[in-house]
């Protein structure tokens, strides 16, 4: 019998089975073990579900009336606290004096009341009316309030905080107090409060997760709010129930909100929070108690799958066997039937075969690998030159002790910047940085401490330059900055910007005394005009300079020609 023969033959009794699925003892045993492990994880799940959402339920119940009496306190301790400050005003001398009408007590007032509302920015104005409604003195901004509206206003008798006002766009409220002059006058203090100061006031540190607490006035006017988005409580919840309800909003998501009345000006404080959040714990319960059930079934299913194994695995080990020969694979384990019969001396043939090939395959692969590891190692060679190159090639325009580019990169990039000027007519700048007294410097302070300076010089400039510009090292203590695209007052600003930024630094070397090393340099700048050689004469001149001018400044070449 062939292999191919005997994989048809395993085929048909698979799908025999499937046609059958509970004609085999296996296939019972699996089925069987899989319903008893599903109805126990339904009935797990179910539980432990109820029994969260229960114990939520009672949580947020005690939560958010909670949040919102502390809100109503909040508040109510805000609102009398602004009484209390603006009656303590009232008594202010330079304030009841400004209802005399003098000039003198005018100014002294508006004076006093912009120190208060400087250091009390939750007012948005101070003003005082007199006893027709008129203002005495106004400090802060002036909207435009109705005359109707000032005139109310003027008639309080005792400290009070009204209700909302719509003043030029924006909802206020006003705080008000009696005043009555040493001549008999009679006025009034108030101060203008934006609504939008209870914003943060609101929010408190106690806003609930993905949720927010919303102040509604009594006509429906949202006062303050923690997020963007519009109001959901249902309107059943603002009858004023204290009770924690759900109620879906105009797309259908559910939510949990309570409702609290806010006593001083008939005000509904809201917390509200979607239902998917409020309940999140219900939802990993279930998530959990799904993984853990799931493990359940697939431990039990694993077990009833050993067992169905154990009973039909001769059979269906040589099948699989056969039908992977015949696919052409090598790697396979032929299990040993004991018995001189049609199955046992089909598995001896098999695992023959099996081992035939396995010899042969191991063979090629001894092969493959030799020259997989002859390749890796001249791959690896090639990498190692690859990278000697990298070394090489970026030594060869860099300087070894500043780090930026050397004497020969420069004078590439220099005519290739020539060249582009030439042809596109753009501005080109050239500035000679050289540091002062660096020969004092190395005789006092040694040459590393020099080679020190060199390098932080160096960075400075290359913290300091342009993206588009490019620093090097000239020689020496003297340094270059090519400049692209840049006339002269730019050159003359990048070089005002280098000098001072290397003359403000402190440099930190060996031997240097508290607070760092001070450091200065002198800089020609210079413009090309067709002539690369002329445009390092002219920058060296302009050098030259400012060394002869007393050295940490900037020269420009046409300067000296005009000088001259």
């Amino acid at each position: 019998m062939s292999a191919r023969s005997v994989s048809r033959t395993g085929l048909r009794a698979l799908r025999a089975l499937a046609r059958r699925p509970f004609a085999s003892l296996p296939s019972r045993i699996i089925t069987l073990v899989f319903l008893a492990a599903l109805v126990t994880s339904a009935a797990v799940t179910w539980t432990a579900t109820s029994a969260t959402e229960v114990f939520l339920r009672g949580q947020i119940a005690q939560r958010f009336p909670a949040a919102l009496e502390r809100l109503d306190e909040r508040l109510e301790l805000w609102y009398s606290q602004r009484e209390r400050d603006l009656d303590t005003f009232s008594h202010a001398e330079t304030v009841i004096g400004t209802l005399s009408g003098a000039e003198r007590a005018r100014v002294e007032g508006r004076r006093y009341l912009s120190y208060v509302r400087e250091g009390f920015p939750q007012y948005r104005a101070l003003f005082v009316l007199d006893a027709s409604g008129a203002p005495r003195i106004w400090v802060g901004e002036q909207p435009q309030v109705p005359p109707s509206l000032l005139s109310g206003l003027s008639r309080v008798d005792r400290t009070h905080i009204g209700g909302l006002h719509r003043v030029g766009g924006d909802l206020v409220q006003f705080i008000s107090t009696p005043l009555r002059g040493p001549g008999g006058e009679r006025g009034s203090l108030h101060a203008m409060i934006e609504v939008d100061s209870l914003q943060r006031l609101v929010a408190g540190d106690e806003t609930p997760h993905a949720g927010r607490f919303v102040v509604v006035a009594e006509d429906g006017e949202v006062v303050a709010r923690t997020g963007d988005q519009a109001l959901r409580a249902a309107p059943a919840a603002r009858a004023g129930s204290k009770l924690v309800q759900e109620y879906d909003d105009a797309s259908g998501r559910r939510w949990v909100g309570c409702v609290r009345r806010f006593g001083r000006f008939d005000w509904s404080l809201v917390v509200e929070e979607p239902y998917e959040s409020a309940f999140a714990p219900v939802v990993a319960v279930i998530r959990n108690t799904l993984a853990i059930n799931l493990a359940i079934v697939s431990v039990f299913g694993s077990v009833a799958l050993l067992i169905a194994r154990s009973i039909v695995r001769p059979i269906r080990a040589l099948s699989d066997g056969a039908r992977r020969i015949a696919q052409g694979e090598t790697d396979v384990g032929i299990p040993v039937v004991p018995g001189q019969d049609e199955i046992g001396v089909l598995s001896s043939a098999l695992r023959e075969m099996v081992t035939r090939l396995q010899q042969k395959q191991n063979e090629v692969e001894q092969e493959k690998a030799e020259k997989e590891r002859a390749n890796a190692e001249l791959r690896n060679m090639n990498e190692e030159l690859r990278r000697g190159n990298e070394v090489l090639e970026q030594l060869s325009f860099t300087d070894g002790l500043t780090r930026l580019h050397n004497h020969r990169y420069f004078q590439d990039r220099m005519r290739v910047e020539v060249r582009r000027a030439d042809r596109t007519g753009e501005q080109l700048a050239l500035l000679l940085v050289d540091i002062d007294d660096f020969k004092a410097l190395n005789d006092r302070h040694g040459h590393a401490v020099g080679d020190q300076v060199l390098r932080q010089v160096g960075s400075r400039l290359n913290e300091t330059v342009r993206e588009a510009d490019l620093p090097a090292r000239y020689g020496g203590e003297e340094f270059v900055v090519l400049a692209p695209h840049t006339g002269k007052s730019g050159a003359l600003a990048l070089g005002e910007k280098l000098r001072a930024a290397i003359s403000r630094a402190a440099f930190e070397v060996e031997g240097a005394e508290a607070g760092g090393l001070a450091v200065t340099v002198s800089i020609g700048v210079a413009i090309y005009a067709g002539d690369a050689r002329r445009l390092f004469n002219d920058a060296d001149r302009a050098l030259y300079q400012a060394k002869a001018s007393g050295k940490d400044c900037v020269m420009f070449a046409g300067d000296l020609d005009q000088e001259a």
